[in-house]
This record gives structure tokens, sequence and C-alpha cells, in this order.
């Protein structure tokens, strides 16, 4: 599947559970059609021409999607295959689906929750933005328990697409949107091989890594563009 694509399945997945929202007085989700793509930090950054992000200082942070790859090896490879990738994505297991859902969940909760423009709130209003999240296709790099207990080291535990939309609570436009896909590694190692062996421990210290430096960058993108706007007010 292409990058395009994986960016239209996440738009209709957050989409999807903003209008699962709506029997809860919600209005529908619009707008997503009208955002000018622009540079930024990331691959995918779009934003509404006529929005005023300068109107919000609440951020309510939906439960994100989570959908992992099906299938996947169910066995590990040798050694040097493992650490190169060559067996290819594995399988992953609910208890791992649903530790790997729980650290980016805590974790995106926890840094939106920094934010010095944005308080993190637990109901709407009108000076709130929704930030509804999507991980998509999620696979996994690291293989199963090795015969021997043999140490496998890896340079990423797997690949996301990730894609965060900020919507308006009261009108439902979609005001912005980021995403891309990423490795999921510390930016500080990028492709090099992690000196510490690949275990439950070290895999969700990676993952929790990971998902803060990519909630760092949401928040502070989202940052930029609301002290940008009232820069241009003054």
């Amino acid at each position: 599947m292409k990058k395009a694509s994986y960016f239209l399945l996440a738009v209709t997945l957050v989409v999807g559970v903003v209008h699962g929202q709506e029997e809860s007085g919600f209005p529908e989700i619009t707008g997503g059609d009208e955002l000018v793509k622009e540079k930024g930090r990331f691959a995918g950054t779009w934003f509404r021409p006529d929005a005023d992000i300068t109107l919000y200082n609440k951020l309510y942070l939906w439960s994100p999607v989570f959908q992992f790859r099906e299938g996947g090896k169910q066995k590990a490879g040798t050694t040097i295959e493992a650490s190169r990738g060559d067996q290819g994505h594995y399988a992953v297991t609910d208890e791992s689906r649903a530790k790997f859902v729980e650290n980016v969940t805590d974790t995106f909760v926890e840094v939106f929750g920094r934010s010095k423009i944005f308080e993190l709130v637990d109901e709407v209003g009108p000076d709130t933005l929704i930030a509804a999240v999507a991980m998509l296709d999620i696979v996994s790099d690291v293989p199963p328990t090795r015969p021997g207990n043999q140490d496998v080291y890896l340079s990423a535990v797997g690949e996301a697409t990730f894609l965060f939309e900020f919507i308006d609570s009261e009108t439902g436009v979609i005001l912005a949107r980021f995403g891309e896909r990423q490795r999921i590694q510390p930016r500080s190692r990028m492709q090099e091989v992690s000196r510490r062996p690949a275990n439950s421990s070290t895999v969700g210290t990676e993952v929790k890594v990971w998902a803060e430096q990519l909630a760092e960058d949401s928040r502070r993108a989202l940052e930029k563009a609301h002290k940008k706007a009232m820069k241009a007010k003054k």
C-alpha cells in the first residue's frame, strides 16, 4: 500500500471515530477537503487557511484509534536475519497490542498535558480543540522468543502510520492535520542497532520514547501555529 493510501485510510478512521461520538451531542465533522498542504515537521501537514487557532486554549484528547496489520511470521529466523529485518514483520500478540496501546495512550496524555498554551480537559467547550489520533498499519519487527534465549538487537521495534486531526468542538470543522509513516525507534539512534537486546522491557521503553517524541512534535507544531497567529494579530 502506498503512503498516500495510508493517509486516506487514517483520515477515514479518525473521522469514523469522531462520527461515532455524534450521538453524544458532537457536530458532524467537516472541512477536510478545505485543508491546504503546507511545509511542516511531518511529511503530511495541512491547515485550514481561515482558521483562527488563537480562539482556543483547551484541548480534548479522544482515545486514539489503533489498527495492527494482520498476519506476520509466527517463528523467528536466525539472529542475523532478525537483526537485519530480513524475516519481514512478525505477528503481534493480543498482550503486546494491549501494552502498545497503553504505552502510547498514556504517553500522549502526559505530553499534551505539559502544554503551557492548551489546557488538557476531559470535556469540551466553546474554546476547546478536539484532538483525534489514529495509529494505522502498525507492524512489529520484534521476533518471538528464540530457542536458547538468544539475544536479538534491533534498530526499530516496528513501523506505524499516524495521523493527528484538530477539530473545532462546536462546529466540527477540521482546522489542522499532521501525519506520516515512521519507524518506531528513538530519534537519537536513527538506523543504528540498539545496544540492548529486545525484550518486553526494552521494547516497551522504545515505544514510550518514540511516542513521547511524536507527541512532543505534534504539540509543538500546534503551539507554533498558535504563537504565529497571535503574533499576526498584533
